[in-house]
């Protein structure tokens, strides 16, 4: 089998790792912060709509469509994640550690996997990495902008789908 792939893109933030992990932790908040256009919860988790078991579909154009299940909820510290389909990498798993700062907060975005097919190992290194690059940089932005980020919470609160156009 082939060597496993690690990516990590990390940033520090002003915002505290609560006000953070309050966007991570609700997945119906992606499409208002990231590049995801569509959430829709599959199932709820063991102890509500976003706990650990949860299964959720993310789309960030009309062909690529994720299935993920939330593995790990350390509140305020840590949010873990397996990509069940949507890409050809296999076992992907995947953690954003929130780690306190004099300033704030420092983000962690990693995920490791191995390609499904021989010789992408380049491109999916390559692309992942830009791809968590862009959601620490995204949610930290968001994070800082307290008026924003109290907007996107109060439209996601409860809601089992959520499409980018709704903020």
């Amino acid at each position: 089998m082939p060597e496993r792939i690690q990516v990590q893109a990390s940033t520090i933030c002003s915002a505290q790792p609560d006000e953070i992990y309050a966007l991570l932790v609700n997945s119906a908040t992606y499409p208002l912060w990231s590049m995801i256009r569509y959430y829709e919860s599959l199932r709820s988790g063991r102890e509500g709509l976003h706990d650990v078991g949860a299964l959720r579909l993310f789309k960030t154009n009309a062909i690529t469509v994720m299935r993920e299940e939330i593995t790990d909820l350390v509140p305020n510290e840590r949010v873990g994640y397996t990509l069940l389909s949507g890409f050809p990498l296999l076992d992907y798993r995947s953690q954003t550690t929130l780690e306190r700062t004099v300033s704030g907060t420092r983000i962690v975005w990693e995920s490791s996997f191995y390609p499904k097919y021989p010789l992408t190992a380049w491109y999916w290194r390559r692309l992942m990495a830009w791809v968590l690059g862009r959601f620490v940089r995204s949610l930290a932005e968001t994070a800082e902008d307290p008026e924003r980020c109290s907007k996107i919470l109060s439209l996601a609160q409860g809601k089992t789908s959520m499409w980018k156009r709704a903020l």
